[in-house]
């Protein structure tokens, strides 16, 4: 709605979203790296503080192509912070309850996810866009100072036996992972980028409400994937998520009503609760110690190809296809990382841990 505001096109939208993905492509395989050298802390106030700034700097723009260098610092923050947030809980976590804790900060995020878009959203239309980037921007700034309350050494985790080998910039152990996980954030794309557009063509009502649902579904969902994870295996929680996601993404293609609407937000909340810890910790379980936030790195690239790359992909095949036939697209790519996941674990290409880990047990 902001693009369009600023003299954007449809089109446009996907462009805009889809530009933080490209420093946040380049910027996380050296996230890694730079977490390894200088400590997860100081990575994780960097990150916020980048991405607080560059929210505050949207407020500046008054075309729409001026939003594009403060969305591409914006992706500079975010793909620095939540692997820098992630390796900290990697470090902390008991490795038989690793899936646990990986549950944990994915209900951070979707506690955020439960109110922020509608309050965004309310700020928006009572107080104009300012209010809604200044609400982002000091939010960020905020969780940067919570992270600077953290113990620098703590977090950094206990250091491998032997010589600690320079963490690659992609990790050959997460490529399995990042691209079942690549199919769900691709699921994203069109939800970021068109549901705003599709609930209002369709009259569904405040399209944060999804956000909210999404959110509270995941919160309880998340409570059980990690232990579920834990005990039954990755796989338990994995192939289910992803089946719930897909389900969603043709539920919003057929979307009518607000039931309908909230009801993709029931299964995509329940997908993502399910997929989230359990994709988190088959990648920590498949890494090498000093190798965790390079993996956390490279899975989390999936966001940047899938989720940001994915809107610049959608928005002129939403043209030709229209919006609506987008969801049901990103719910059949779902259905295939189900599919490629179940078919990696016949074929033996995801071991459930390194030995490292199986020693720890």
């Amino acid at each position: 709605m902001f693009v369009v505001d600023r003299g954007g096109d449809v089109w446009h939208v996907g462009v805009v979203i889809g530009s933080m993905g490209v420093t946040g492509l380049a910027v996380r395989p050296f996230a890694g790296r730079w977490i390894q050298s200088f400590g997860p802390k100081r990575v994780a106030v960097l990150g916020s503080a980048v991405f607080g700034i560059a929210t505050l700097v949207h407020m500046l723009a008054f075309n729409f192509w001026l939003i594009i260098p403060a969305r591409m610092v914006q992706g500079m923050g975010l793909a620095l912070t939540p692997v820098a947030t992630a390796t900290i809980v990697a470090n902390l976590a008991p490795v038989h309850r690793r899936g646990e804790a990986m549950s944990v900060i994915g209900n951070a995020i979707a506690t955020a996810t439960m109110y922020s878009p509608v309050l965004g959203f309310w700020l928006f239309s009572r107080f104009g866009f300012g209010a809604a980037f200044a609400y982002t921007g000091v939010a960020a700034l905020v969780g940067g100072g919570f992270a600077l309350a953290l113990s620098a050494l703590r977090v950094r985790g206990q250091p491998s036996s032997g010589p600690t080998p320079k963490a690659p910039f992609f990790s050959k152990s997460a490529l399995f992972p990042t691209a079942v996980f690549l199919c769900y954030t691709v699921t994203t794309a069109p939800v970021s980028t068109f549901l705003p557009i599709l609930a209002e063509d369709r009259d569904l009502g405040n399209p944060g409400l999804y956000f909210t649902v999404m959110s509270l579904v995941s919160i309880f969902f998340m409570v059980g994937a990690g232990p579920a994870a834990d005990r039954l295996g990755r796989a338990a929680v994995i192939v289910p998520g992803m089946l719930f996601v897909a389900t969603g993404m043709f539920v919003l293609t057929g979307a009518t009503n607000q039931i309908m609407l909230l009801s993709a937000a029931f299964l995509a909340g329940g997908g993502f609760g399910l997929v989230q810890p359990g994709i988190q910790s088959l990648t920590i379980d498949r890494a090498p110690t000093g190798e965790r936030s390079s993996a956390l790195a490279t899975l989390q690239g999936a966001w940047d190809v899938g989720g940001f790359g994915g809107a610049i992909a959608f928005g002129p095949l939403a043209g030709v296809i229209g919006v609506a036939a987008t969801f049901a697209t990103a719910g059949a790519v779902a259905l295939a990382g189900a599919a490629g996941f179940v078919t990696g674990i016949v074929k033996g290409s995801a071991p459930a841990a390194q030995t490292e880990d199986r020693a720890k047990r």
